[in-house]
């Protein structure tokens, strides 16, 4: 059993990031929130191909998001469990994140990224670098008592041109994920996220005499809020 985890580890290293319908496997949610006070949260994976899948999920602190306020690394306050199982065809298993505990802020959510590794079964570590998928998902953790709605904190975004392009403030304790994000109509693929109480810059609108942003955000449960646009003038 060690031999094979040792060698889903190595492949997983070599893992490229697609869609989670292309990975085999389904996953009941696109990001997930874990309340102060919550021993665990629970998701699910479902195999509808008729594959059999070793999955291994994994939690890391900060992400690879673009405005993630920490690169992804190592952490201690949160596992999964199964670590590491197999799903057969048409079959589906439930995966728990449990909180172990440690000092995380009380004035503002954490960003955490769950990692979900795929590779067919029974198959050696060679194959499987070359069929593997792994897909990243945002965990929030969430402190009780936040001031204001999660769901309007995309309203309170406040957008500044500056020298190298526009800067986006986000006055909030909670993380906006930026969709669709256009800049005098021209799209912007790495919107990314805004942290919490944190001011970050974007490239556009250079040159242009007037900035137009528009952008979407999205909520807890995955659906994109409407769409929301601020006009102002580029300073020379």
């Amino acid at each position: 059993m060690h031999e094979i985890v040792k060698a889903f580890l190595i492949s997983a290293l070599l893992l490229t990031d697609m869609a989670t319908a292309r990975a085999g496997v389904v996953i009941s949610g696109t990001r997930f929130i874990f309340p102060e006070g919550e021993k665990s949260i629970t998701f699910t994976v479902r195999n509808p191909s008729n594959t059999s899948w070793l999955i291994y999920p994994k939690i890391s602190r900060g992400g690879i998001w673009a405005g993630a306020n920490e690169p992804e690394k190592e952490q201690r306050e949160f596992i999964a469990s199964p670590q590491l199982f197999t799903l057969r065809p048409e079959r589906e298993n439930s995966v728990r994140l449990l909180y172990t505990g440690g000092a995380l802020p009380q004035d503002r959510e954490t960003l955490f990224t769950l990692s979900v590794a795929s590779i067919p079964s029974g198959k050696n570590a060679t194959h499987s670098v070359q069929t593997a998928i792994r897909s990243r998902f945002k965990l929030f953790y969430r402190p009780k008592y936040l001031p204001g709605n999660p769901e309007e904190a995309g309203l309170a975004l406040l957008w500044a041109p500056t020298k190298t392009g526009v800067s986006v403030e986000n006055p909030t304790p909670y993380y906006v994920t930026l969709f669709n994000l256009k800049m005098n109509g021209i799209e912007i693929p790495e919107g990314g996220i805004v942290a919490p109480f944190s001011k970050r810059d974007i490239p556009g609108c250079l040159g242009a005499k007037s900035c137009l942003i528009g952008w979407q955000s999205i909520n807890d449960y995955g659906r994109i809020m409407p769409a929301r646009s601020q006009l102002f003038e580029v300073t020379p």
